[in-house]
C-alpha cells in the first residue's frame, strides 16, 4: 500500500502546544504518563530523520498534524473490544500514539518497509511501550496471516481510496470489529464509489464525521463495522488492490 502519509489541508490555525493535548481529550487517563512519552516520540522520529524518513510534517505543526489529530481519530472511533491494528504506521502514526495513551489495549503495527518497522521496534522500546508488537509485512500479508480477523479497531493513515484501504483493513477486523480511517475533502466520492468493495468485504458505514476544528476540520473519519463474513479470496495477493480496487 501506498507509503505517502495523507495529505490532508492544514487548517489556518496557529501551531498547538503539548499543555493543550489534555484539555482537548480529557476521555484519556493519566495525561501525566502519556503526555510525555509522546513527546519523548517526536524527539525519537526527529533524531531519526537522517536515516529513515518518515514524515514531511515541519515540526511546529507536528504536534496538531501528528498527535492531535491520531488522537482524534481514537477518539471518533468510538467503543471497542479487544487489540487495535494500525495499517501503515510509518513512523508511529496513529499506533505509537494510541498505544501511550491506552497501555493496556496490545496495538500491533504493520509497517512493510523493513526500515520504518526496525524503527518503530526501537521507539516502542525507547517508550517503554511492552503493549506494542511490529510485524514488517505488507497488510495484504498480515490479512491472510495470523493477525486476520483479530482486532477489535483497525485504523489506517495511508494515502488510498476507501474501496482500496476496505481490502487492507477489513480482513484484520474480527466479527463486530471497528474499522476508522481520516480522509480528506473527496471522502463521499470514495464512499459512493466503494459499495462494492464494502459488499464482499462485509462492510457496513457506522459513521461519517468531520474532526473537530480545533484539531483539523478539512478531516472526515470514516467509521465502518464488520457485519458479514470475511471471504477467503480476501485480501487478495499484494499489489493487486491498488491496481485493481473493488
Amino acid at each position: 500500500m501506498p507509503p505517502r502519509e495523507p495529505d490532508f489541508i492544514e487548517p489556518p490555525l496557529p501551531p498547538l502546544a503539548w499543555d493543550a493535548l489534555p484539555g482537548l481529550f480529557p476521555g484519556f487517563a493519566d495525561p501525566g504518563r502519556w503526555l510525555p512519552l509522546l513527546r519523548r516520540h517526536l524527539e525519537l522520529v526527529e533524531a531519526a530523520a537522517g536515516r529513515v524518513r518518515v514524515t514531511a510534517v515541519a515540526p511546529p505543526d507536528a504536534i496538531r498534524r501528528q498527535y492531535a489529530e491520531s488522537l482524534e481519530l481514537l477518539r471518533m472511533a468510538g467503543p471497542f473490544e479487544g487489540s487495535i491494528c494500525d495499517v501503515g504506521s510509518g513512523g508511529g502514526y496513529p499506533g505509537i500514539i494510541v498505544a501511550a495513551v491506552l497501555p493496556e489495549v496490545p496495538v500491533h503495527l504493520v509497517e512493510p518497509l523493513r526500515k520504518r518497522a526496525g524503527l518503530l521496534e526501537e521507539m516502542a522500546t525507547a517508550l517503554g511501550l511492552a503493549n506494542v508488537t511490529v510485524h514488517a509485512l505488507r497488510a495484504e500479508e498480515a490479512g491472510r496471516g495470523p493477525l486476520r480477523e483479530q482486532h477489535g479497531l483497525v485504523l489506517a493513515r495511508a494515502v488510498a481510496e476507501v474501496r482500496e484501504l476496505l481490502e487492507y483493513t477489513a480482513p484484520l477486523a474480527c466479527p463486530g470489529g471497528v474499522i476508522a480511517l481520516p480522509k480528506g475533502s473527496r471522502v463521499h466520492d470514495e464512499l459512493a464509489s466503494a459499495a462494492t468493495a464494502m459488499r464482499e468485504l462485509g462492510c457496513v458505514l457506522a459513521g461519517c464525521e468531520l474532526m473537530r476544528a480545533e484539531v483539523n476540520a478539512a478531516v472526515t473519519v470514516v467509521r465502518f463495522t464488520r457485519d458479514g463474513a470475511m471471504p477467503a479470496k480476501y485480501p487478495r495477493r499484494p499489489g493487486i488492490p491498488g491496481k485493481r480496487p473493488l
